[in-house]
């Protein structure tokens, strides 16, 4: 089996708002874009992945469809790791993260697909197996910066079957009232995270008042998100720290994880390298016994793949599920949990393949 061609397809999807326009990554938002990868093979095999796109996937396209997809041309696709690694060494001179890595990402993610479908197994059997068919999911908001919108998002995605959520919120009043709510609801896990705006004394000070709330995590509380010896002051003080969305290496989690700095750890499939990386990054916190909380800010391959991952992986598996109503979707009403769970895709490869009449619709050119 030999690759043929690959390339790119971005589509939009807007949100559907009741309430005033929302934050995401600190940018206002009324859409949101996926960045597909389309690998395609002389076997009639087709591969999707899914390279994260944020407000940058103009450069994300161009690297792959210039600099990469050439040269996968001929490749045998099921030889993941030779031509990964091949790819990588030929992409380092433009950078060994940000864009080029994203677009890797979604290559490898589709090269996993097509793995999957050759032999007719979903990918969280490539993995090892999993030990459920049902992953819990949590519910994380957008950015609201307004006490009344925060608890009426909240308490709409408890009555959708939520247990647990996550709020993107710094203000103090924000996050107490999403608390107290989940306190009285069902008692069930809130996360917050802050995006990175803090130095370490600025973290310390917001979060001493937060202690007795409970928190599962604070996520990326410092800035540079790199500073590993902050995130360990910071879990010190007595609020679990989790870190890794934007660590954007594997050389870097390494790192991250041998110094037990943090208590969770979050690999992102479509920024870190895809499936193969995120895997050894699984692998290694499990290793350590440090938890994996993986991000995954998507609605089609890459939360996916992060589901098979996760279900074949993870010790205690959390599904990192945005929070908002799209138009439709090329992949269907799969992301939508029921009572909470996301279903395990059980057809070969990713086990959804998008449908092509709605992909054409929203498609960007």
């Amino acid at each position: 089996m030999k690759i043929t061609r690959v390339s790119s397809v971005v589509y939009r999807q807007q949100l559907k708002l009741s309430d005033p326009k929302p934050k995401f990554a600190g940018e206002g938002r009324r859409a949101f874009e996926t960045l597909l990868v389309k690998v395609e093979t002389d076997s009639d095999i087709t591969g999707w992945g899914e390279a994260f796109p944020h407000r940058i996937w103009p450069a994300v396209k161009s690297l792959l469809e210039t600099l990469i997809a050439p040269a996968c041309i001929g490749a045998d696709p099921a030889n993941i790791p030779a031509l990964m690694r091949m790819l990588i060494y030929r992409a380092h001179g433009v950078g060994r993260a940000g864009p080029v890595m994203y677009a890797l990402s979604g290559l490898d993610i589709a090269l996993w697909d097509i793995l999957g479908n050759a032999k007719n197994q979903p990918i969280y059997k490539l993995l090892g197996g999993a030990q459920r068919e049902k992953l819990p999911a949590y519910a994380s908001l957008l950015k609201y910066s307004d006490t009344d919108v925060v608890v009426r998002t909240c308490e709409e995605a408890l009555g959708r079957g939520f247990r647990d959520l996550k709020v993107h919120e710094t203000g103090r009043e924000e996050i107490t009232a999403a608390a107290k709510l989940l306190r009285r609801h069902n008692g069930g896990s809130l996360m917050v995270d802050v995006n990175a705006p803090w130095t370490l004394q600025e973290v310390l000070s917001a979060v001493a008042p937060l202690r007795e709330l409970g928190l599962k995590w604070i996520e990326e509380p410092v800035w540079p998100p790199e500073d590993f010896d902050a995130a360990r002051q910071i879990s010190a003080s007595g609020v679990p720290v989790a870190v890794g969305e934007n660590v954007l290496t594997p050389t870097d989690f390494a790192r991250l994880i041998e110094s037990r700095a943090v208590d969770y750890v979050q690999p992102s499939v479509a920024k870190i390298g895809g499936i193969s990386i995120a895997r050894d990054i699984f692998l290694a916190a499990n290793a350590a016994s440090i938890a994996v909380a993986p991000h995954s800010a998507y609605f089609g391959p890459g939360l996916i793949a992060t589901a098979h991952l996760s279900a074949a992986l993870s010790r205690a598996p959390m599904i990192d599920r945005l929070y908002y109503d799209l138009t439709e979707s090329p992949f269907g009403d799969w992301y939508e949990p029921v009572d909470g769970y996301l279903t395990l895709p059980q057809g070969p490869g990713l086990g959804i393949e998008p449908d092509q009449a709605v992909l054409d619709k929203l498609r960007v050119d």
